[in-house]
């Protein structure tokens, strides 16, 4: 049985054109046969070649170039071995040397930080100290006026006064200088006794209770006195103010006066 060959015949024509002759396009049997084999067999074709020649080849090249790939990434990365070596070498050295210097780190700021601490203890004590040392000296100032006699006339005056207490009581050295063009008696009367108290009324309240020690003062012969005046049972406390009471007599009279706080 013998099938018929098909043939077809396409009439194009425009919808807008009616009074001409539509083109006519034949298709005759080979050319459908044709087209129907390659609308077919063209998709199975394309596939064979590409799993039979197209993709091998294109993965072969892939390799190549991964190949080449990664010899160039193992020629790069062995100067990037040899430079991480160097630098865990280089780590392994400085580790020690950090450790020191945190260490010392440490210790200079602990350093820093009680020198600091010092510095406002010291200054804070300095301010007390200074304090006290104003307070003294208004206190001393004060016991001045109050146990300094009022000379009449002044003959002599101390040029240099030195006392210390030792376990026997108040050392002390005393120099004189006359008053110029003034006349001197021959022989003058000098009483040196020892003050203490917390302020200048427990010191004038415990004057007549004092130690003295009396000298006899020729200026032709010496200008110095020295000895030693047991300190009043008040000294004993080292924190008490101690004045070294020094006066000089022309007889009954004051004619000079000294004192020196230690």
């Amino acid at each position: 049985m013998v099938w018929p060959m098909p043939a077809y015949t396409i009439l194009l024509m425009r919808a807008d054109v009616t009074d001409r002759r539509p083109v006519r396009i034949n298709i005759g049997t080979k050319l459908f046969w044709f087209m129907l084999i390659l609308a077919v067999g063209a998709p199975f074709v394309g596939f064979m070649l590409s799993f039979g020649w197209l993709a091998p080849t294109w993965l072969k090249l892939n390799v190549e170039n991964m190949a080449e790939a990664v010899e160039q990434a193992e020629k790069d990365l062995q100067p990037l071995q040899q430079q991480n070596a160097e630098l865990a070498s280089r780590i392994r050295t400085l580790e020690p040397q950090l450790q020191t210097a945190r260490e010392s780190l440490a210790q200079a700021e602990a350093r820093a930080t009680m020198a600091e601490t010092a510095k406002n203890s010291s200054a804070e004590r300095l301010s007390a100290l200074e304090g006290e040392v104003v307070n003294l000296q208004r206190s001393l100032a004060t016991y001045e006026q109050l146990l300094k006699p009022k000379l009449e006339r002044q003959l002599v005056q101390c040029v240099d006064l030195t006392a210390k207490a030792t376990a026997q009581g108040a050392t002390y050295n005393a120099t004189f200088t006359r008053i110029d063009k003034l006349k001197m008696p021959p022989v003058m009367t000098v009483q040196v006794r020892v003050l203490s108290g917390d302020n200048a009324v427990s010191m004038e309240a415990g004057a007549n209770q004092a130690s003295t020690a009396t000298h006899q003062l020729d200026m032709q012969r010496s200008q110095k006195i020295s000895g030693t005046v047991v300190l009043p049972a008040t000294a004993a406390n080292t924190k008490t103010t101690r004045v070294l009471d020094v006066k000089v007599y022309d007889g009954s009279q004051k004619v000079g006066y000294c004192w020196k706080a230690f």
